[in-house]
Parts: C-alpha cells; sequence; structure tokens
C-alpha cells in the first residue's frame, strides 16, 4: 500500500556532450531540491456525509463496534501531543461532538496541530470506549482496548487540509459539566473564572510517571462547584507548580466512568493572574522539623497542617511487607520521627529514601500521632541515606511511651536499639494465622515490650531467633500497648 506523503522531487539537469575542436567536455551535473510544498492553506474539499455526532452514535456502547459504512468526517483538531498531556492521540471535535482519535505514531502534532481541519474516512475503523470517553481508532486487541490506526494507515484514513483554524470554546459553568451532555464531552470547553483547590495550589501539575501517569487536581468556582482536572505524568509542564490566583481555563471536557474531568494541553490554557475567591492569599507551605512538628499537636484533635512540610529519610519498609500499605515512617535530624498516612494507595517509597512531605492534617490514630497527606505532596529527594538509631532499655523506652500527651513522647515512630533481648511466644514464628500470633515478648532485664509483626511473609514462615539478641526497630503504641516493629529479619542480630 503507497503511503500518501509529501516525497522530495528530485530534478536532474540534462547531461550535455558537446565536441569541440575533437575535445570532449561533459557537463557537470545539477541536482535541484525542492521543499515539500506548502499545504498550511490547502482545503482538498472532500465531500463530507456524516457528523462526529452521527458516526458515534453506532456504537453499541459495551464492546468496540466496526463502521463499515463510507461515512467522511470534517473535524478540527482541538488536542494535540506536542505537550505530551496526549500520547499517541489526537482530540477532534465538529459544531456536533467531538472525540479521541488514536493514531499510530509519535510526534502528531507536527502534522496535525492544533487548528489544523482534516477529513477522515471512517470506514473500517472502530468506535470505542475509555472509561466511557469515546475513541475512533483501529481493531481491538484481546482486552476489548481499541489500538491505534496503524502508521502506515493514517494517510488512508486522514486527510489533512489546512491550519490555522480558530477554534472557539464553548463557554460553561463548573455546574453545567455534570449534565454528561454527549454533544460537549471531546469539545473544547472554557470556565470564565476558577481557581485550584487551596490543597493543590504549588504543588506540582502531575507526579512522576514512575510513580502514577497521571495525577487528579481540583478546581472549583466562587460558588463551590468543583470538578477534577487530569494531569498527565508525562506531560513536559509536570513539575511546574500550580498557580494559587483565579481565571479563566481552556480545557477538553471528558469523562472517566461517571466522574467529569478536564483534560489540559498545556499550561498556556490557564490564565489565572486574577485574586482569589474571597480575596484569599495562598503562600507556600513552611518548612519545619518533624519534632516541632509533634509539638505543635496538643491534644487528640485533629488539626490542620496544610501550612507545613517536612522532611526525613524513611525508617519503614514496605518491601519487606513491615508495614501496611498506605503508610511509612520518616524521622528527621532533630531525631524525632512521625506516621505518615497517604490512603489506600501504594507509597511506592524505599527504606532510606529521603523525602519532602506537604501534610494535610494531624490527628491521633490508635495512640499515636499520624500525618495524612496525598501521595501526590510528596517529593523524592534521594535514596541510600540511613538513619542511627537510639540506643536505649526497655525501661526507658516504656517510661517514654507511656507519657500521656503524645507530642511528649521523644521516641515514638522513630528508630531505636535495644541490646541483651530475649524473645519469647507462640508461635516459635514473627507471626501467624491469627491476631494473636503477631505479637510476641521481648524482655532485656529492664523490662519487656510486645514485639510486633505483620501475619505476611517473610514473618509468618520465618523463625525469629533464641538466646541473646539486638533488636533494631521502629518505636510504636497501639492504643496503650507500647511495641516495637522490625523493618526487616536482619534488624534481629
Amino acid at each position: 500500500m503507497t503511503n500518501n506523503i509529501h516525497m522530495k522531487r528530485f530534478f536532474l539537469a540534462g547531461l550535455a556532450i558537446v565536441g569541440i575542436f575533437s575535445l570532449t567536455m561533459i557537463s557537470c551535473v545539477k541536482q535541484k531540491f525542492d521543499s515539500p510544498p506548502d499545504t498550511s492553506a490547502y482545503d482538498p474539499g472532500i465531500p463530507v456525509n456524516a457528523t462526529l455526532k452521527k458516526v458515534k452514535a453506532l456504537y453499541n456502547g459495551s464492546t468496540p463496534t466496526l463502521i463499515d459504512s463510507n461515512y467522511t468526517i470534517a473535524a478540527y483538531v482541538v488536542a494535540d501531543d506536542r505537550s505530551g498531556s496526549f500520547y499517541k492521540q489526537l482530540v477532534v471535535q465538529d459544531s456536533s461532538a467531538g472525540i479521541v482519535l488514536l493514531l499510530g505514531r509519535n510526534g502528531l502534532y507536527t502534522d496535525y496541530p492544533i487548528g489544523r481541519k482534516i477529513y477522515i474516512h471512517c470506514k473500517g475503523l472502530y468506535l470505542g470506549a475509555y472509561g466511557k470517553f469515546m475513541q475512533l481508532g483501529y481493531s481491538p486487541d484481546i482486552t476489548n482496548a481499541l489500538s491505534e490506526i496503524p502508521s502506515a494507515l493514517i494517510a488512508k484514513h486522514v486527510i489533512k487540509a489546512n491550519t490555522g483554524n480558530a477554534i472557539p470554546p464553548i463557554s460553561v459553568n463548573i455546574a453545567d459539566l455534570y449534565s454528561f451532555n454527549p454533544d460537549l464531552l471531546g469539545k473544547l470547553i472554557k470556565i470564565d473564572s476558577a481557581e485550584f483547590i487551596a490543597a493543590d495550589v504549588n504543588q506540582p501539575y502531575a507526579q512522576d510517571p514512575n510513580v502514577a501517569s497521571g495525577t487528579d487536581r481540583t478546581i472549583q468556582d466562587c460558588v463551590g462547584d468543583d470538578i477534577v482536572v487530569r494531569m498527565s505524568g508525562y506531560a513536559t509542564y509536570r513539575n511546574e507548580l500550580i498557580p494559587a490566583g483565579k481565571g479563566p481555563i481552556l480545557a477538553i471536557y471528558s469523562r472517566y466512568n461517571n466522574t467529569p474531568q478536564l483534560l489540559i494541553r498545556d499550561t498556556s490554557d490557564l490564565k489565572m493572574y486574577a485574586t482569589r475567591c474571597g480575596g484569599v492569599v495562598i503562600t507556600p507551605p513552611a518548612r519545619i522539623t518533624i519534632d516541632s512538628l509533634r509539638k505543635l499537636h496538643n491534644s487528640t484533635m485533629s488539626i490542620n497542617a496544610s501550612a507545613y512540610k517536612i522532611r526525613g529519610v524513611v525508617i519503614s519498609s514496605r518491601a519487606d511487607s513491615s508495614i501496611s500499605k498506605g503508610n511509612l515512617y520518616i524521622q528527621d535530624e532533630s531525631n524525632a520521627g512521625v506516621i505518615v498516612y497517604f490512603g489506600q494507595s501504594e507509597v511506592g517509597r524505599m527504606l532510606g529514601d529521603s523525602v519532602e512531605i506537604e501534610l494535610d492534617s494531624l490527628v491521633t490514630y490508635a495512640g499515636v500521632i499520624e500525618g495524612k497527606a496525598k501521595l501526590s505532596k510528596m517529593k523524592l529527594l534521594g535514596s541510600g541515606k540511613s538513619v542511627v538509631p537510639k540506643e536505649i532499655t526497655l525501661a526507658d523506652l516504656n517510661t517514654d511511651l507511656s507519657k500521656t500527651l503524645p507530642k511528649d513522647r521523644k521516641y515514638e515512630s522513630a528508630l531505636v536499639k535495644v541490646l541483651n533481648c530475649t524473645i519469647t511466644g507462640s508461635p516459635a514464628t514473627y507471626s501467624g494465622p491469627n491476631v494473636a500470633d503477631r505479637s510476641k515478648t521481648v524482655n532485656d532485664g529492664t523490662g519487656s515490650i510486645t514485639l510486633y509483626s505483620q501475619s505476611t511473609e517473610p514473618w509468618k514462615s520465618t523463625l525469629y531467633p533464641t538466646g541473646i539478641v539486638t533488636i533494631t526497630a521502629v518505636a510504636s503504641k497501639f492504643n496503650t500497648t507500647n511495641q516495637l516493629q522490625i523493618r526487616r529479619t536482619s534488624d534481629v542480630q
């Protein structure tokens, strides 16, 4: 199949052989290369017999649908892949509707920039949906996900016309976007006045793609309506900070299942320079030590901690199943530690990672101070760091952990080392199938404390050592029970 692409024409000057006085002179060969023709203003004027709305109506709503009619659509590119917000995708619209177009190559913006008119020959293509957001692409895979139109077939199905077309956005209010108007999905919209919620301000637009492929942010208007803005982790602007002001926003209206959301093309679509609703001014969170953070929490009530960020080294090991999903312990140069809860997502940080965390709140959970934060508010600063544990007797540790106010405890959520210990308890493994099996007793001659382990591998099948041992562990509590939590089996020597 021949690609319909622009080819350079090669013109070879005639080769003249002229005899002069019995001498033969061969003229030089001249080569002239023409530039590719400029098609930016050319419209082939292909007859159109369908609209996007008509073609989208063919979709059966559940499985990919083959288009077997000779439908041709004229549409305009309203989002391309220049900023990395979209990958092997264009978003196109006509007056009736919008849709995602899947194309099997990179750098689409060079041929199909925003504002280019295109004609789409639909026969042989498929309609499908990702999270109920409709797509136009090629044959489905075994999971019924559409594939991209192969690179060799793009020119057959997608024909370029003129560029530089202005696509006026449709002005809407946030409240309008919850009606799931199918004719609005995939179109360029404009919200005249919006601002990012305070918790998102001064955060990067998106997390590192190694953590998440996309990040949800939230904008709101001055009457309290809000909507999710989906940011790609692969966007070139992902590390830029979210603005603190208010103003107009351009976006592609989308949905993920039953959740309406906006897709940002680039930061130039945001003009948030005005004062926020109510004249509120947001300043970046201030960095404080974990010791100072703990002292802020003087009761069992939750307090707002969004004005603060902390740095520290991770002293827990999710990789060794020593801590529940969504949690980590960190400790900093003040020698204080704290547990931080990120919800039900895997945190993805390793023992020895250095991190910075912007907090949402401080609470008392199960008797200890706990920070709460969004995963998107944690930044990896380095790895391979270590924390020197505090050598302490169990008598002194129990005294410290038994103080009434958590803020007065020096060793809660910090790394400690206890010498000359013995471990007892049944079964002879660190943990087991029953809740009671997770707790063993440690004694160092000055006192005793609970050694707690998760009910997973390697703990439920690893025998704890007999005899005298040294234990390095995180000191903690569960309600009124003082306890140690080892990170890995090598913490017991």
